[in-house]
């Protein structure tokens, strides 16, 4: 027994020691509130800010006396009701907010006090550490030892964020309503106050169905603490949800943000000092994007996303993880892996040019049993398992995705090569029959890097999203742009001008070319993809390389109407980039190529034909 005292006397010593240098240090070490925080800022292509985090650079600052009392009376309520008697972090809550997370075995509480969220919007990031955590708690002892409770609650009114780039109480008023703090009803003030906990999820221009249901569960609170009569809880409760006219179109640049700030993670970078992060970032692909992404998604959990890149250098232009962010922060074109279908086609076909086929070889089209070795044979079928029973040229298979002409091309190489040429990509893939017809598994990310490679002529630029990164204005890191060229240019030359083949009405058979529907007035070469999970299509000029996936999460059958969604993105996509009269450009020819009117079905030189480029 008296072991057990002497050990627990022990213990009582090092925590009181222990505590004694942590109020005595976050006593003495100064604490510049004014200051603000080290910041992180993003610019996109143009060197124009996009994104801060904590704060904008311009932003107003109002005096704790100009809120009005009863917005900090709720606040203190809802956020941290014995905030006037901690020195910063709140036991009694954090005790609590373990219990239940315990009890449920998942996170439904915070215990994080008033001044502990002004210490990570301030001074932290959203990193989940314990480090973080730790740097958090000692950051709000700080305050308190050096700041009165108003200054604390002055700074944290200014400072919490809304979403939309929105900070402040005061900011967020306005861009919600359209009025001042001092007009605002009890039910406005606390639907605010519930945007705080996830602005993702509670921003009624986001969700206004979740919006509502937080701000109802807060006001039942109030009533329950005796804070609001039932008078004043009933009228809150009753009152709709009237928003100001949105003069601000959302960029929906959040999974483009993540990626970055993920970036930085993955990089080791000093998150807590004041970073400028230069990026790729082009605003016009993201609108162009997002908007198809969004226009065109079902209402269903069908998933659409998309990336778009730079030929010239790699960057990452544009980024859509999914159809909304708010729901699902899942980045699927940078981590998930899915079947790619006849997506793979045109990697055979470059591969085919370069071992001494032209776009009018031809091979017959049929239903075929593969005998690939003495015990293996492979029987692949057509779509509808059609067949157009003749010779059809390289032209016609790629217009119509025509899988034995796939298989037989495959064979007549090797299988080695397609496997090769996958893994000089960086993605492994084994020398197997069916790889022809793109039962690999790639990202979308790790597609769009091979069509990149067609778009800039067969050159290897590395895909980016980060260009240079800086600190206090010295330079930490920029990234180191590659230019090797990779496959031939002139072959990659006739394959881009092969790959308008899917939009050629004249290279029509049983089959109409896969992309018919979708030709639009620009030139773009492009192959889409299918699974009985995925719907892929890929496309390039040398301006952009678009990728787009649609496809449900849990791997679920798709259905035929869902095959058509990822075209019509597409093309979406493509018409808004080049909106307001802007003309795509094209390749040219080298004096080694040469365009020749061919039927584009025959391959046969044919004055009613189509133009495709041979090597002289």
């Amino acid at each position: 027994m008296k072991k057990i005292l002497q050990f627990v006397f022990t213990c009582l010593s090092i925590l009181l020691v222990f505590l004694s240098v942590f109020f005595l240090c976050a006593r003495l070490i100064p604490l510049n509130l004014a200051a603000q925080a080290e910041k992180i800022t993003l610019y996109d292509k143009n060197q124009q800010v996009f994104y801060e985090t904590n704060f904008h650079s311009e932003m107003e600052w109002t005096s704790f006396e100009e809120y009005p009392k009863t917005l900090v009376d709720l606040v203190v309520e809802i956020e941290d009701k014995r905030f006037y008697h901690h020195l910063g972090f709140d036991p009694i809550r954090i005790s609590k907010a373990l219990l239940e997370n315990l009890s449920s075995f998942e996170i439904r509480e915070g215990g994080s006090s008033i001044t502990q969220q002004l210490a990570k919007n301030l001074f932290l990031t959203n990193e989940q550490t314990f480090t973080r955590k730790m740097k958090e708690l000692f950051y709000a002892v700080q305050m308190e030892m050096q700041y009165s409770k108003e200054h604390i609650l002055e700074a944290y009114l200014n400072c919490v964020y809304f979403g939309h780039g929105i900070y402040g109480f005061n900011s967020a008023s306005t861009f919600f309503f359209g009025m001042p703090l001092s007009e605002l009803s009890i039910s406005q003030l606390v639907l605010l106050i519930g945007i705080i906990n996830g602005p993702s999820l509670y921003s009624p221009r986001i969700n206004e169905t979740l919006s509502l249901e937080r701000r109802n569960l807060l006001l039942g609170f109030l009533h329950q603490q005796n804070f609001l009569s039932n008078q004043e809880f009933q009228t809150a409760i009753n009152e709709p949800i009237i928003l100001a006219s949105q003069e601000k179109e959302q960029d929906f640049n959040d999974y483009y943000i993540q990626a970055v700030l993920d970036e930085l993670h993955q990089k080791k970078i000093d998150l807590t000092q004041g970073l400028e992060v230069y990026t790729s970032y082009d605003p016009d692909a993201q609108k162009a994007l997002s908007h198809s992404i969004q226009e065109k998604s079902t209402k269903d959990d069908l998933q659409s996303s998309g990336i778009l890149l730079n030929p010239q250098d790699g960057g990452v232009l544009a980024l859509m993880g999914g159809k909304d962010y708010a729901q699902s922060q899942y980045i699927r074109p940078l981590y998930s892996k899915r079947q790619v279908g006849s997506s793979i086609k045109p990697l055979l076909y470059y591969q085919a040019l370069h071992h001494g086929f032209t776009p009018s070889t031809t091979f017959l089209s049929t239903a075929t049993t593969f005998q690939i070795d003495e015990t293996t044979a492979y029987a692949p079928t057509n779509f509808s398992s059609r067949y157009p029973e003749r010779e059809i040229s390289m032209i016609n298979a790629i217009a119509v995705s025509d899988n034995i002409y796939a298989m037989k091309t495959h064979l007549f190489l090797g299988m080695h090569v397609l496997s090769n040429s996958l893994n000089d990509f960086g993605i492994k893939a084994q020398p197997i029959p069916s790889l022809a017809l793109g039962t690999c598994e790639m990202t979308l990310l790790e597609l769009a890097k091979i069509y990149n490679r067609f778009a800039s002529g067969g050159t290897y630029h590395d895909p980016y999203f980060i260009k240079a990164i800086y600190s206090n204005q010295n330079l930490i890191y920029e990234h180191q742009n590659q230019s090797i060229q990779m496959l031939d240019y002139e072959e990659t030359l006739i394959l881009n001008q092969l790959l308008l083949a899917p939009f050629d009405i004249k290279a029509r058979t049983i089959f109409i070319p896969t992309l018919v529907n979708i030709k639009s007035e620009i030139s773009v070469a492009a192959k889409s993809g299918t699974s009985d999970f995925d719907s892929l299509i890929v496309g390039y000029n040398p301006d952009y390389t678009i990728a787009i996936w649609s496809g449900f999460d849990d791997a679920r059958i798709l259905n035929s109407e869902y095959f058509e969604i990822s075209k019509h993105i597409f093309r979406s996509v493509m018409d808004s980039l080049y909106a307001n009269e802007r003309k795509g450009g094209w390749y040219m020819k080298t004096r080694n190529i040469e365009s020749r009117i061919v039927d584009p079905v025959s391959g046969e030189e044919n004055m009613l034909g189509s133009e495709y480029w041979y090597k002289k």
